[in-house]
């Protein structure tokens, strides 16, 4: 043998060593990184162009496989699992270039037959159900642009593996995801809910049995609308219908998913979700929380509002977290947000959620997460969360990803809770800038749940002399970061009409980018009556968004209104009220 060929036979068995020694670890040695996680294949280079890797899924459920994005001249990956024929078809991280797929595979062994790939960093997880609703869909807040599917392939799609619909999707990005391996499930109504009288098993079973997710190829369930925890006659016919849905041959092969309360508070309830369970059907147990004062109220929310009743639903079934996805709420923008309090940094708050979820003991061996929903979601908020889907559900970080500080120091009195303390108040004329208060105000704005906060603001009465102005200055800014500015605006004479309230924001002091900057006017939340308003005659408000980058610790925020310094752009004498002036750190 020759001397290169000396070294080649050492070095092959060098890779050979050391890959037998990763395929023993994957094997016998499955890591738990968090909540959430399982590494199955310790990170490390592929030694061969064709080998098999070994592995094994410790539960029926989702697996991330990752090849690291390959460099001249590697060629692209090229791989198969098990005894699949086709290839894995990737998907193109948009940030990293990695080439990722996500399978839903049955639990013990499994093997990835690599054909293609030598050199490549390779990583196999276990990861949970990651669902996204809706798509397709429209924000409420139309300026934020379409959530389409350009828009989702950039933002959403690599962190997530089941899609949720509730209309028609278009059969190339049906076939797209779908031949990925990831999963569209449908939403369906529950006949007879908030009826006083249950319905019969046909009423409810009949729609079920036509919705796409029993009768269209491709999808794989359906997920219904929704299940509270009582002592309903209704659970009778519910379950009796979901059991005709499980005998049905056309359902062989796909999932129920209820969306629900605590099943477990009433018999009821409760002999519906042991039978759901004895079918193998999921949960998506809602959680909808709300900002509190400080991280220390927000965590005892979770605990009180999720742990403690998650500890109790196990003590009736013991399994129920290995059947359960829960169900945040990421609704931060008009008609109807938790994102209530401008004192508290909203995306600190989500952070909190993601991260009990990923490292409090309680909560081990949940099945999956999701965020309701789209609609409703502050477009950075959902991006964000895209982004908290990563670090905690993929990567399995036990960290914080949002290391700022659950309270806003930027802005003192940001609601007028205090009048008009901390504001420099310069009125057009005696008596044009007041503090108001209109009960329900903050209920029309879309504040949720109901609560007083918000009801009171700054009112200015338009002069014809000159603009009315407050401001004050901005803190503790980190400059080279960027900032939102948040408001909302309402013309209290003329709430009844859908027009743009005469409202100018300024922040001096700082580079703004107008790209990201809009107001847009909204009607209240079809469920949000106060007053006069309603479904049928709701109110009208201003939700107004900026952007900056500050170039210093502090900066100046100006609000008047006038269009502009030379024109009042408005009625004169017509009153503008605004609260919720929220400065937080964006994320692009």
């Amino acid at each position: 043998m020759t001397p290169s060929g000396w070294i080649w036979a050492v070095i092959t068995c060098l890779a050979v060593f050391l890959w037998g020694s990763m395929v023993e670890a994957q094997t016998f040695g499955n890591r738990t990184l968090n909540n959430f996680v399982i590494q199955l294949v310790p990170p490390g280079s592929v030694p061969f162009g064709d080998t098999a890797i070994e592995f094994v899924n410790p539960r029926e459920g989702w697996v991330f496989i990752s090849f690291a994005k390959p460099k001249p001249p590697h060629p692209a990956p090229l791989a198969f699992l098990d005894k699949d024929s086709d290839p894995i078809l990737w998907r193109s991280h948009p940030k990293t270039g990695a080439q990722e797929a996500m399978r839903y595979l049955s639990a013990g062994p499994h093997a990835l037959r690599v054909k293609q790939g030598r050199g490549l960093r390779l990583d196999i997880r276990a990861v949970p159900e990651i669902m996204y609703c809706y798509y397709p869909t429209k924000p409420h807040i139309a300026s934020y642009g379409p959530y389409d599917w350009p828009f989702m392939e950039r933002h959403v799609l690599p962190d997530i593996n089941v899609l949720v619909t509730r209309s028609a999707v278009a059969p190339d990005e049906f076939n797209q995801w779908t031949r990925e391996g990831r999963r569209w499930i449908s939403n369906a109504g529950l006949p007879g809910l908030g009826k006083p009288e249950p319905p019969t098993v046909e009423e409810v079973y009949a729609p079920w049995s036509k919705n796409p997710g029993v009768t269209a190829p491709g999808y794989s369930g359906l997920i219904v609308d929704e299940f509270c925890g009582s002592d309903l006659m209704h659970y009778g016919p519910w379950t009796e219908a979901v059991r005709r849905l499980h005998e049905n041959p056309a359902f062989a092969g796909r999932t129920f998913y209820a969306w629900c309360g605590a099943l477990h508070e009433k018999e009821a309830s409760l002999a519906f979700a042991r039978a759901l369970d004895d079918w193998g059907y999921r949960f998506v147990w809602e959680q909808y929380m709300r900002e509190l004062p400080s991280e220390e109220k927000a965590i005892q929310q979770f605990d009180g509002d999720f742990a403690k009743p998650l500890a109790q639903w196990q003590a009736a079934m013991p399994d129920i977290a290995k059947k359960l996805i829960v169900c945040l709420g990421y609704l931060s923008a008009p008609p109807e947000s938790l994102n209530r309090d401008p004192g508290v940094d909203y995306h600190v708050f989500m952070d909190i959620q993601f991260h009990r979820l990923a490292t409090d003991p309680a909560c081990a061996g949940i099945y999956g997460i999701m965020e309701y929903m789209a609609d409703y979601a502050d477009e950075e908020s959902l991006r964000y969360a895209q982004e908290l889907f990563r670090h905690y559900c993929i990567e399995g970080k036990r960290a914080r990803y949002n290391t700022d500080p659950y309270r806003l120091v930027h802005i003192a009195n940001p609601d007028f809770e205090n009048g008009l303390d901390g504001w420099d108040v310069q009125p057009a004329e005696p008596g044009s800038i007041e503090a108001g208060e209109m009960k329900g105000f903050s209920w029309l704005q879309g504040r949720y749940p109901e609560t007083r906060q918000g009801d009171r603001f700054c009112a200015m009465r338009r002069s014809a002399s000159q603009p009315n102005r407050i401001g004050q200055t901005l803190r503790g800014l980190k400059p080279g970061r960027l900032y939102s500015v948040k408001l909302l605006s309402a013309d209290l004479q003329r709430l009844e009409f859908e027009e743009k309230t005469v409202l100018a924001i300024s922040v001096d002091g700082a580079e703004n980018f107008p790209e990201y900057g809009f107001q847009f006017v909204f009607p209240s939340c079809y469920s949000h009556k106060a007053g006069p308003y309603d479904a049928n005659h709701p109110a009208h408000m201003s939700y107004h968004r900026l952007v900056f980058r500050a170039k210093s610790r502090t900066a100046r925020i100006v609000i008047s209104d006038w269009a502009s310094d030379a024109e009042p752009g408005g009625p004169v004498g017509g009153q503008t009220a605004f609260n919720f002036v929220e400065i937080q750190p964006f994320h692009p």
